[in-house]
């Protein structure tokens, strides 16, 4: 049994080969299953019933103060973890508005060029540099950012000019959350380009292991 569940509403789509971690419905989350010390993280993904979670907060706190780790993916309306905030819209008008940077090093992005987060292509090959842009749409990995970051919390990723912080990381209790603000981290991991390892690295974040 995986150590990392994919907490979703229903079955998950366009799971990569490498992936381990085992889909959870978000319905189906307890305390007898989080509590039980068999799970070390979740992936919650974008699409999901943030009222449900909100009702499950005390749980989900409980499971990340006593070492848990949660990777929070989406727009957050509705903050169910302490350090959460509400998602911002950003005002943009064109992809550098939309630009993906670095801001404080961590193992899970080490090697992956943010260029290749911006955009994505449907078309055949890895064009890189001026052919990704010009054949590229960007702004799947995100278009707004988190409102507010905890006084403890690292911005690792911002988005736009100014560096907003899309990608975040804080403690809580003996536990670690990380939100993205936009879809969800798993899908970017594609095989033919350098961000082929940000799944595998994500897990390994989630397992603890990284």
């Amino acid at each position: 049994m995986s150590t990392v569940r994919l907490v979703t509403m229903g079955r998950p789509m366009g799971v990569p080969e490498w992936q381990t971690a085992e889909p959870l419905d978000v319905y189906d989350l307890s305390e007898e299953l989080l509590l039980s010390g068999e799970i070390k993280g979740l992936s919650i993904s974008n699409n999901i019933d943030q009222i449900f979670l909100e009702r499950r907060a005390p749980l989900l706190e409980r499971f990340v103060r006593e070492g848990g780790r949660v990777v929070v993916n989406g727009h957050v309306v509705r903050p169910y973890l302490p350090g959460l905030s509400p998602w911002r819209a950003l005002d943009h008008h064109g992809p550098d508005d939309l630009r993906i940077s670095p801001v404080t090093p961590h193992p899970v992005f080490d090697g992956v060029d943010h260029l290749e987060l911006l955009y994505r292509t449907g078309v055949p090959g890895t064009p890189t540099g001026a052919d990704l842009a010009r054949l590229g749409v960007a702004g799947f990995y995100g278009r707004g950012y988190h409102a507010r970051v905890p006084e403890d919390g690292t911005v690792l990723n911002g988005i736009g000019p100014h560096a907003l912080p899309i990608d975040i990381l804080y403690p809580l209790g003996e536990g670690f959350v990380m939100a993205h603000a936009g879809n969800d981290l798993f899908m970017f991991s594609d095989p033919d380009r350098s961000t082929r390892t940000l799944g595998p690295r994500l897990h390994a974040w989630l397992e603890g292991t990284l």
